[in-house]
């Protein structure tokens, strides 16, 4: 006799195979996070060909670059670089990110699937000399397309409680039907509750030292050096929610 399947939708997990998922349901929870965070103008011509339409970019158009190193988080230790540039959406000040990288493949699925960060798996090096940082980001290994360099100078006192960053992401899946690019297209509005252990005011720079079209990082350009920090924190992910539905 034939017997049907007796998998349902209740059963499923996160990630296929929905029998064997690659992770599990749990808090997003970051602790002991160190970011280089490079702040930026950049040009808003070229920043705008990136930013879906929905959105509107400050004036003056403002970018950063994150290098990030997660000695413990929920997804496993990993580093990644994240890239957002200043926007309004319905008159709320926001971040969009228009690219990401990580060192691990969890990370990448975990953020990329369930909240549509642009991530990428790509290598991520920290290289500490006397009072500097150094800090490069490759894609294939070898080729250099972004490189930090950072100096602490005076810590931040009083440090804030905490703070939140709100972000929006474009999440996007393939549809497998022809001449249908997508099975969904929707802007992802999260919220990042950090509280800051330890906070630095240094001076450094960022510079996109590789141009790849199949990266392109560059397509958001410093035009203007503004400030450069390091902060040692914890994060949470205080929510999220689809806004609007593409």
């Amino acid at each position: 006799m034939a017997l049907k399947g007796r998998l349902t939708k209740d059963q499923f997990g996160l990630t296929m195979p929905v029998t064997a998922a690659a992770y599990v349901e749990k808090p997003p929870y970051w602790r002991g996070a160190n970011w280089y965070t490079f702040e930026y103008e950049t040009d808003p011509e070229i920043a705008s060909a990136i930013v879906p339409e929905q959105l509107t970019l400050t004036d003056p158009s403002t970018a950063r670059l994150i290098f990030a190193e997660y000695e413990w988080s929920t997804g496993g230790p990993y580093m990644e670089i994240l890239q957002t540039v200043d926007v309004e959406y319905k008159g709320e000040q926001c971040v969009f990110f228009t690219q990401a990288g990580v060192s691990q493949s969890i990370a990448l699925m975990a953020g990329r699937e369930g909240y549509g960060f642009p991530k990428k798996v790509g290598h991520i090096t920290f290289a500490r000399h006397e009072d500097l940082v150094g800090m490069y980001y490759e894609r294939p290994q070898g080729l250099r397309l972004i490189t930090g360099v950072f100096r602490g100078i005076s810590p931040v006192e009083p440090l804030p409680e905490s703070s939140i960053i709100k972000g929006i992401t474009l999440r996007v899946i393939q549809s497998p039907e022809p001449n249908v690019p997508y099975s969904l297209a929707e802007l992802v509005k999260g919220e990042l509750e950090i509280r800051p252990k330890e906070a630095w005011v240094g001076e450094g720079n960022c510079t996109y030292s590789g141009i790849s079209e199949l990266d392109p990082w560059h397509q958001l350009p410093v035009t203007k050096n503004l400030r450069c920090t390091w902060m040692k924190l914890d994060i949470n992910l205080a929510g999220a929610a689809i806004i609007e539905t593409l």
